[in-house]
């Protein structure tokens, strides 16, 4: 563990590359996305809510410190860690919950003596915040609480044979063989060795969603079912 305020990205510690955020980001509120249609002669316009959020920008501002002979490694480390791939961005003091990075970029460093550099990074993330504890499986039980926004979750299915996955009265059913995971952000369902089995499921994805408060789940008997959550909030 690192001390002071760290932020935290694909499980590493912007610390362990002699990052230190200059000062804690502004997090921005998401903008619902709505169609404004406007019409001659006619006061305000026709809205359209499309029901969904645009991405959110975060922007980071970095500085470090190394020996002169260091500071360019270390800005090609940092540019590594920041622009290959994506994962989760964490801050030090909000452990809990967590956002989805879609893409990050980052500016030329400005170095502003022989040892000291500094760069923004600008996360473009989903526009939900995600909570850590659901990302931990739960075990079946008949009825699940979510605190927040619409969630789509994950399902863990364990058996052999036909059977049915029931969530809040709409079902999906599914031939299993040992085991099948039905992820309903990517909408596909794999084994876990990875193997696609879409043809293994009729219905609808969307169906298994977890709505805002009391949702009930059931599987066919003889089959054990384990669901990771994915709970999110605005």
């Amino acid at each position: 563990m690192y001390g002071g305020y760290s932020v935290i990205y694909k499980n590493e510690d912007c610390q362990q590359y002699k990052l230190l955020p200059i000062r804690r980001p502004n997090i921005p509120a998401p903008t619902r996305r709505i169609k404004e249609t406007f019409i001659p002669g006619r006061s305000g316009a026709l809205i359209e809510d499309e029901e969904t959020w645009e991405p959110i920008v975060i922007p980071v501002e970095f500085n470090f410190i190394g020996k002169a002979d260091e500071w360019a490694s270390i800005y090609r480390n940092a540019k590594k860690w920041l622009l290959t791939e994506t994962g989760h961005l964490t801050f030090s003091d909000d452990w809990n919950y967590f956002y989805k990075v879609l893409y990050c970029k980052i500016t030329d460093t400005e170095r502003t003596s022989r040892r000291i550099g500094k760069f923004n990074a600008e996360f473009t993330c989903d526009p939900y915040t995600y909570m850590m504890n659901g990302l931990q499986e739960i075990s079946l039980g008949e009825k699940i609480f979510n605190c927040g926004e619409v969630s789509l979750p994950v399902y863990k299915i364990t058996g052999n044979g036909g059977c049915t996955l029931t969530v809040n009265g709409k079902a999906m059913k599914a031939t299993v063989g040992q085991n099948l995971t039905i992820n309903t952000e990517l909408m596909i369902a794999y084994r876990t060795d990875g193997t696609l089995q879409n043809g293994k499921v009729t219905g609808d994805y969307e169906d298994l969603y977890l709505l805002e408060g009391e949702n009930q789940i059931s599987i066919t008997k003889g089959f054990d079912l384990k669901v990771i959550p994915n709970w999110r909030c605005i």
